[in-house]
């Protein structure tokens, strides 16, 4: 199991121009403890192989990539920037031949769980993993404060992991039961002023929880 941050989570202006602040953000998700990243495709705007070096060069995985309209223009880019997850659905008419594709280019196609999107909605995240079992190799960890979600107060009731309502040791269990071997992204899915504060708290929370 392997621990990431998502780079919406990062200062809007700086994600927006992510080409000309890549090095940044790469350092900033490393020394607040994060082993790997996710972001979208289309805000980086440059080639795969700058994205794989400046990973290598900084010591970070780019864990997941997002964002992409064209299924096999999202494969290539991913297999020449050295990325496992692509984040997207694909119609089920060509799902396997696209599946496929992406296998024999080391990538994988997910459509992942997201623990405060199925909180919001009224599901149960910890049974959602444990339905998906061996099935469920990325996913998207993030707290929610429930009584401003049904409020319908959706951006502000996302918070700092360990903040809210969602049963986190739960979560932790079942991907543990469920022997889930791939990329926790953790995302707070609002953009705040105390952002490289929020990240390192995240990321302490975990580590308290022994991750």
């Amino acid at each position: 199991m392997r621990f990431g941050f998502n780079f919406y989570n990062w200062d809007h202006d700086l994600h927006r121009t992510l080409d000309q602040n890549l090095d940044q953000l790469l350092t900033w998700t490393k020394e607040t403890g994060w082993e790997g990243f996710e972001t979208k495709a289309h805000t980086i705007q440059n080639h795969p192989e700058r994205l794989k070096a400046a990973c290598e060069r900084i010591g970070i995985a780019c864990a997941a990539l997002g964002g992409f309209s064209d299924i096999q223009n999202m494969i290539d880019y991913a297999h020449k920037a050295n990325v496992a997850f692509i984040r997207t659905s694909v119609p089920e008419e060509t799902a396997q031949h696209w599946v496929t594709y992406a296998a024999e280019r080391n990538v994988t196609l997910a459509v992942h769980p997201d623990t405060g999107h199925l909180m919001m909605c009224g599901s149960d995240p910890i049974q959602t993993l444990y339905d998906l079992g061996e099935r469920c190799g990325f996913i998207h960890l993030k707290d929610i404060e429930m009584d401003m979600a049904k409020q319908g107060i959706k951006g502000p009731s996302f918070c700092n992991l360990g903040e809210g309502d969602l049963d986190l040791p739960g979560v932790m269990q079942a991907l543990h039961d469920i022997h889930f071997d791939g990329w926790v992204i953790v995302e707070r899915d609002r953009r705040v002023d105390d952002y490289l504060d929020s990240a390192q708290k995240m990321r302490e929370v975990l580590r308290g929880m022994g991750y």
